[in-house]
């Protein structure tokens, strides 16, 4: 089969969203060692050299899947927001935690961000990146302004970055494998697993002690 080069925007748009589909089926499927190029070259159709016209590598295209997500996470805050006028405290940490449980694949691309995909990404896709990513965030900056109208500008800002750094650091100590549970048994430690979603609810109240 004769391979054409995109020549469009559009052509280009749509190759890159295929690319995104494998890679969101080989990561759902075997996690972040199952994404390289040759396996997205296997279930789209493309070559790798193809691919990396697109994306120099594989942690390039998993930013570009947690950027599709993020957008999900943020329609679901502008969602709260067009269908709540008041929500008290608790139920908005009730409403703000269920976005984060329905979008679980944002949350452990979320918790190696800093200490894998960024570092091994360009500058120019870096930039990109966080570019948009402020944009996404503004959902959740409106809907802080809207619920709290009375809370300082400083306590908004302490609430808004520390949900984050609480968030993502959250998720993985919830969802550890049955290796980290047996080894974790077997040092004596007094582990009792929890729910993710139960303690984000109670985390997320407990950060918005001050608004």
């Amino acid at each position: 089969m004769r391979f054409e080069r995109a020549r469009t925007n559009e052509q280009r748009q749509e190759r890159k969203k295929e690319i995104l589909k494998a890679c969101a089926t080989l990561y759902d499927e075997s996690g972040i060692d199952g994404v390289h190029f040759k396996a997205v070259s296997e279930i789209t159709s493309f070559v790798r050299s193809t691919i990396y016209t697109y994306y120099k590598t594989k942690e390039e295209i998993l930013l570009d899947l947690l950027l599709e997500d993020i957008k999900t996470w943020s329609s679901d805050v502008h969602f709260i927001i067009e269908t709540h006028d008041v929500l008290s405290k608790e139920h908005y940490c009730h409403e703000l935690t269920n976005t984060f449980v329905n979008n679980t694949r944002m949350l452990q691309l979320m918790s190696i961000l800093y200490s894998i995909l960024e570092k091994n990404c360009s500058l120019e896709k870096l930039t990109a990146f966080k570019s948009e990513l402020t944009g996404l965030m503004r959902p959740l900056i409106t809907s802080i302004d809207k619920y709290f109208p009375d809370s300082d500008d400083d306590s908004k800002r302490t609430f808004f970055y520390t949900l984050y750094c609480f968030v993502s650091g959250l998720y993985p100590t919830t969802n550890i494998t049955q290796k980290q549970k047996e080894a974790i048994k077997n040092s004596g430690i007094d582990f009792h697993p929890v729910d993710f979603g139960t303690m984000c609810y109670k985390g997320l109240y407990a950060l918005a002690s001050e608004l």
